[in-house]
């Protein structure tokens, strides 16, 4: 990835061992993974999984809270100079995305330094020949960015990678495809379509392994000068438990641009306080330590569509006056807002987890209001307690969606159009007086 990520402009150990029988089992898993993804597409659910049953339990409940993946995009000379020796000072694990035509430009790395990453322990992973937005070319030209680099690789002695970096982390299902055809696997996106693409960098998702595909693990943050909020950035990290993993993008240290350039203080700031607050930091290879690679869910995108609405929180109601009025606030990760809510409330929380507002079901309203939403159901006797849960319809924001159009697939923009009804609320409580 690089500046392309962010808006498509042209511009990218500290491990906890799983036990030896686990490792020794990936290992001769590696070896027959290319041929049992010729045989299926992201189309397919693997459902009885080519690792063994222990094995496969152990991996998924052995992800240690705390577990960080560090990539670094497109190849800058600094990925050797400057930010290797801080992550072997550390005991870092890390994968540096190299564009394979880039490679021997000034402020790139070389290929002998390319090499000397490699030898260092590093992880090389495939960042395509030459940095294309992928979805604006033929399915033939994105099997030649895929091997061209893999070409270049083998030229200077380096071994194939297994991982693969979308370039402007724009990504489709021709890609995944290409990619498992040709062994691959994992591959990361960025932070899109969950959250916005923007030129500054920022928060993403974190990479759920129980939902996400292996061939769209997620940046749960793009790291730059221009991304420097410590708060925003430290909330991310701590999303790093009950078996997510936050996967961190950044690019040179400093980088060839300035728009996603990382300074040397703010990098250093950064590793010190991963190793002081105990993180586990690894490079995308290492997670097949703890996770199996190799599953898959039925459709690549499903776990991304789900994400893409909007979900009522902190949930309020004011029951002082004649009355009660509820509210609430609207969580989401987009510029979008609310259509529209239905409200139930019950006698009893047996009633409403059943989904029965026994006292008041307002039906699909529509509106974007969230506050001031006066009770209209049965009379409420004093001194007793009720039961309360809202649920809530996206209103798109047609704007950002032509914004990142010429960044996401087509499937996608159509997705983020759609209206969406969330889930409802945890159940809260009131008593009337």
């Amino acid at each position: 990835m690089t500046s392309e990520l962010w808006l498509g402009q042209e511009s990218g150990c500290g491990v906890q061992e799983a036990s030896d029988r686990i490792t020794s089992m990936k290992r001769i898993l590696s070896l027959m993974v290319p041929f049992s993804l010729l045989l299926g597409c992201e189309n397919v659910h693997r459902e009885e999984s080519s690792v063994p049953k222990d094995i496969a339990e152990n991996a998924v409940t052995s992800v240690p809270k705390k577990l960080v993946v560090l990539t670094f995009d497109d190849g800058n000379i600094s990925d050797l100079t400057t930010t290797s020796p801080i992550l072997k000072r550390h005991g870092f694990g890390a994968t540096f995305y190299i564009t394979s035509g880039w490679v021997g430009k000034p402020g790139r790395l070389n290929w002998e330094q390319v090499k000397k990453l490699h030898d260092q322990g590093f992880e090389i992973g495939n960042h395509s020949a030459s940095h294309p937005n992928m979805l604006h070319i033929s399915e033939d030209e994105i099997r030649e960015q895929i091997i061209s680099f893999d070409e270049a690789c083998a030229e200077h002695g380096i071994p194939k990678a297994t991982s693969f970096a979308y370039p402007g982390g724009h990504h489709d299902r021709r890609m995944v495809r290409a990619l498992a055809a040709q062994g691959y696997l994992t591959a990361r996106r960025a932070v899109s379509p969950e959250y916005p693409l923007y030129d500054r960098g920022g928060p993403g998702p974190a990479y759920n392994p129980s939902e996400d595909d292996p061939f769209l693990i997620p940046g749960a943050y793009v790291r730059g000068d221009l991304s420097s909020n410590d708060q925003e950035f430290r909330e991310v990290l701590s999303r790093a438990r009950d078996g997510s993993i936050c996967v961190l993008i950044y690019h040179g240290v400093p980088d060839v641009h300035s728009h996603c350039s990382t300074s040397v203080e703010l990098f250093t700031k950064d590793m010190q306080y991963l190793k002081d607050n105990d993180f586990t930091v690894i490079s995308v290879r290492d997670l097949s330590k703890y996770i199996d690679v190799t599953k898959r869910p039925k459709d690549i995108y499903e776990s991304l569509l789900v994400r893409l609405g909007i979900s009522p929180k902190a949930l309020k109601c004011d029951a002082s006056g004649q009355e009660p009025v509820f509210s609430w606030k609207i969580k989401t990760t987009r510029p979008q807002t609310q259509s529209a809510y239905q409200i139930l409330v019950a006698s009893s929380e047996k009633n409403l987890n059943s989904d029965e507002g026994d006292l008041w079901n307002s039906g699909k309203v529509e509106s974007n209001q969230s506050s001031e939403i006066s009770y209209t159901g049965k009379s409420l006797a004093t001194g007793e307690r009720f039961y309360w849960k809202v649920r809530c319809w996206n209103d798109p924001d047609e704007a950002e969606i032509k914004r990142v159009s010429n960044w996401s697939a087509k499937e996608i923009l159509s997705e983020m159009g759609k209206i969406r009804v969330s889930k409802y609320s945890s159940v809260a409580s009131f008593s009337f007086e």
